[in-house]
Parts: structure tokens; C-alpha cells; sequence
């Protein structure tokens, strides 16, 4: 049942049966917005979210969740952002439960003072199958392998990187040991972009080298090892028609597996200056994708 909001805002959204006040930082039809500090792992399942949810974090996000296909469940936002965010709001669904609060209730929900003001609860989907995480590898003009990513800062940077130097269409594979994408941090970290850059987890991994080899990817691994190519021999070789490329990249410290580094095609390094140990994973994905891809040009 919808309830009055107390403070009349907007003629237009006092008559949008969607909006409901919130008062009680203890409703349970918040519940997934609650004490998000606490965790990051998925924040519920139930009969509409049977995979579990997620958490965007402010209106950028939120319009990059309404634009993936992950369907938006929800909107918590303050009363006093609710007549700035009325655009962004009108992009969901009609039926789309908005959860307006003070600003004070809000802050209590979330566990902290969130000066965003809005926030919006996404729906997991089903992960694919193997024989369709097949057919997305095989579909893609470019894989960005990610082995053992277990820095929410960068799973998220690294999308956000994926966005804007991949080539679209661009899959991220990733290893059963790497975080999740669709964790809070990582989803803020990369501006929403987790939530259009498609993504599968291979399993077993030992298996993924040569799966996605057979599926014609020149497989690159990124090392700082100086017995490797450089990327500037490499990149040379970058715009040669129907060249699939699959660029691979480990966690920080250890880098990529044995295994990775012995089944890939070629093995490759940027080059830097003598005494430094490695680039943050980031950085060096961002240099190797704009060195490998070329966008834009």
C-alpha cells in the first residue's frame, strides 16, 4: 500500500502511485539497502530475485543499470534529491517501487551518511551456461581475461577500461577465483560500466587457455618479465585483418598463473624504466588495451 508523502514535493509525483514514503529505516522492503558497509556479497534472494541483487550508488550508475539488461527492482533516494532525479526516475519501468525517506532515514538504511542521495537495486540473472559461455567467446571480436582479480578497485577500474578502449562487444572472462563484477564497490569503482560490459566466468579454469585459443583468439599475456616482447613489437601487428585478440591479465603480485603464461601465444611486457617493479593492473590494462585495440583510430 502506497503512503502518503508527508511533505507535498511535485504535483506530477505526489500522483505517481510508485512513490513510497519511507519512515522506518527498519521496513523490510528495504532490507537489500541495509548496512551496505557490512558486505558486499549479494544483498538477497527471493521469488524476484532468484540469483540475488545488487547495489548501484548514485544516478549515474542507476542509468547504466536501467540501460543494461539487469532489471532495476527498486529506488531509495532522498526526499531532497527526489525533484533533481525526477528525469532519471521517469526512465524506469511505471511500476517500479520508489522508496522516498529523509534524509536522515536514508543514512541510517545505508549505515552511513550517503551524500549521493539515491541508490537502486538491481537483479542478478542466471550466469550462462558452459555451452553458452562458448557461444559468447566465440561471438567476441576481443576478450580481456582477467585471472584471479581479487581487488574490487580494480575489477572496477578495469571495466571501466573495457568501456572506453575495447572494441564493442568486448568479453571479459574471468577465473572462479576473481571477485564478483556486480559487487557494490566494483560497480561504483567503474562508473556502471560492469553493468554493460558483458562478462562469464570460466570453470575449470585450467581448461580456459585452450578453449579460448580454439576458438581462433591470440591469446596475450601481459607480465613484466623482460624476456617478453614489448608492446610496441606487438601492437605493430595490432590492425591485421581478422586478428582476434584475448589479452590476459593477473592480480597484482603474483600476475598470471604458470599455466596461463605457458599456454599463451605470446607473451608480452610494457616497457618502462629499469628498477621499477610493475605497473598497478589497472594501468597497465588501460596501456595495453589502447596499444593493442586503438580505439578510435
Amino acid at each position: 500500500m502506497t503512503v502518503p508523502i508527508d511533505r507535498p514535493l511535485s504535483k506530477d509525483f505526489v500522483a505517481q502511485p510508485n512513490l513510497i514514503a519511507l519512515n522506518d529505516p527498519a521496513d523490510p522492503r528495504v532490507r537489500e539497502y541495509r548496512a551496505l558497509k557490512e558486505g558486499d556479497l549479494s544483498r538477497g534472494i527471493d521469488a524476484s530475485a532468484p540469483f540475488g541483487s545488487f547495489i548501484c550508488e548514485g544516478a549515474l550508475v542507476a542509468e547504466h543499470l536501467l540501460a543494461s539488461s539487469f532489471p532495476c527492482r527498486s529506488f531509495l533516494i532522498a526526499e531532497s534529491k527526489l525533484e533533481s532525479q525526477r528525469a532519471l526516475l521517469e526512465q524506469a519501468p511505471a511500476q517500479t517501487p520508489v522508496y522516498v525517506a529523509p534524509d536522515a532515514v536514508l543514512h541510517e538504511v545505508v549505515g552511513f551518511k550517503f551524500h549521493r542521495g539515491l541508490l537502486a537495486a538491481g537483479a542478478r540473472t542466471a550466469p550462462p551456461s558452459p555451452a553458452e559461455a562458448r557461444n559468447r567467446i566465440a561471438a567476441a571480436p576481443a576478450l580481456v581475461v582477467l585471472e584471479d582479480l581479487t581487488n574490487l578497485d580494480n575489477m572496477g577500474g578495469l571495466f571501466r577500461c573495457v568501456s572506453a578502449l575495447a572494441p564493442e562487444g568486448t568479453l571479459v572472462v574471468l577465473s572462479p577465483q576473481s571477485v564478483d563484477p556486480l559487487y557494490r564497490k566494483a560497480i561504483r569503482v567503474s562508473m556502471g560500466h560492469s553493468l554493460r560490459i558483458p562478462f562469464v566466468t570460466l570453470a575449470p579454469w585450467e581448461d580456459a587457455p585452450q578453449r579460448i585459443r580454439s576458438e581462433g583468439f591470440e591469446l596475450l599475456a601481459l607480465t613484466p618479465d623482460a624476456a617478453a616482447e614489448t608492446m610496441n613489437d606487438v601492437s605493430a601487428q595490432a590492425a591485421a585483418p581478422q586478428r582476434k585478440l584475448a589479452l590476459a591479465l593477473g592480480s597484482e603480485g603474483p600476475g598470471l598463473s604458470r599455466l596461463l603464461l605457458a599456454q599463451a601465444d605470446r607473451r608480452v611486457r610494457i616497457a618502462q624504466r629499469p628498477g621499477v617493479d610493475s605497473l598497478n593492473v589497472m594501468v597497465a590494462g588501460a596501456i595495453a588495451m589502447s596499444a593493442l585495440f586503438r580505439p578510435g583510430g
